[in-house]
């Protein structure tokens, strides 16, 4: 398959050591040159890679170690990255909507204002990642760390973060309409002025969180209540 214009620039950007982005990570050439040829690249190394905006939509990257790479603005809508390692890597602005990064491994990435519309996450490592401004309607966070992450203004339509750890994590005006809570641990998260619209909290650990100006609507408390 032949590269197009965008494509070999690419290649040949993120095959030189200026444009790594993290020091110590250098991404295979090799593994670079399958990926953009194939738009597949199972376990291997892009660690540090310059791929920002670069179009990896429906790409298979089992087990691919992207740690410390740039994928800011990059289009991975529906890829398949179970295990990857995306640590400290920067997604902001990153398309990621129906994509399977179930058990991948966020620590600290940056996924600031990212689009993870129907994306699966089930037992993803977030912790200390930053989400704030991100889109996650219908996204599937059961079972997700998300302890210390920032997902403040984020917007979290019809999620499901059941048993999801949340604990100190910050959801100040984030927007959790009928957002499922169920078994979650959002232990002394920052909950000012967010806002639920029938979600449901039952069993999910509230101890030390900041309620201020925060807004239930037609929500199932964590006592099995309702909240009118």
């Amino acid at each position: 398959m032949q590269l197009n214009i965008y494509q070999a620039f690419l290649l040949i950007s993120v095959s030189t050591s200026t444009l790594l982005t993290t020091p110590g990570c250098a991404a295979n050439p090799e593994h670079v040159k399958q990926l953009l040829n194939t738009n597949k690249c199972f376990n291997c190394d892009l660690s540090g890679a310059n791929l920002q905006g670069a179009n990896l939509s429906q790409a298979s990257l089992l087990g691919v170690n992207l740690q410390g790479a740039n994928l800011q603005g990059a289009h991975l809508s529906r890829a398949f990255l179970y295990q990857a390692n995306l640590q400290g890597a920067n997604l902001s602005k990153a398309k990621l909507n129906g994509a399977d990064l179930s058990e991948a491994t966020l620590y600290q990435a940056n996924l600031q204002g990212a689009f993870l519309y129907q994306a699966s996450l089930l037992g993803a490592n977030l912790q200390g990642a930053n989400l704030s401004q991100a889109t996650l309607d219908q996204a599937f966070l059961s079972e997700t760390n998300l302890q210390g992450a920032n997902l403040s203004q984020a917007t979290l339509y019809q999620a499901n973060l059941s048993k999801a750890n949340l604990s100190k994590a910050n959801l100040q005006e984030a927007f959790l309409s009928k957002a499922d809570f169920q078994g979650a641990n959002l232990q002394g998260a920052n909950l000012q002025k967010a806002f639920f619209f029938q979600a449901n909290l039952q069993r999910a650990n509230l101890q030390g969180a900041n309620l201020q100006e925060c807004i239930f609507q037609y929500t199932m408390m964590s006592d099995g209540k309702f909240h009118p």
